[in-house]
């Protein structure tokens, strides 16, 4: 189990991803006042090493990543704020 933030805008907004127990991938999101808010991509598998990665949010608070499904096929996605 672990996290990992991979981008920060300029709002002070982190996007990053962490590993649960089951070694499955999550999105979060980190505001600036310290709220976090995790997430799955629709598709994204419950696997272990499935699930969603994100690696960059823009000043919009968009964030772009990819996700394994339960194929482990990878896909990208963009969740809108």
């Amino acid at each position: 189990m672990g996290a990992a933030g991979f981008s920060i805008n300029t709002a002070k907004n982190i996007a990053g991803t962490y590993l649960d127990h089951s070694n499955v991938l999550h999105g979060f999101v980190r505001a600036a006042n310290g709220k976090i808010v995790d997430f799955k991509a629709p598709g994204g598998g419950t696997g272990a090493a499935q699930g969603t990665v994100s690696f960059s949010i823009n000043t919009a608070g968009d964030i772009a990543g990819t996700y394994l499904d339960p194929r482990y096929v990878y896909h990208g996605f963009v969740r809108k704020p």
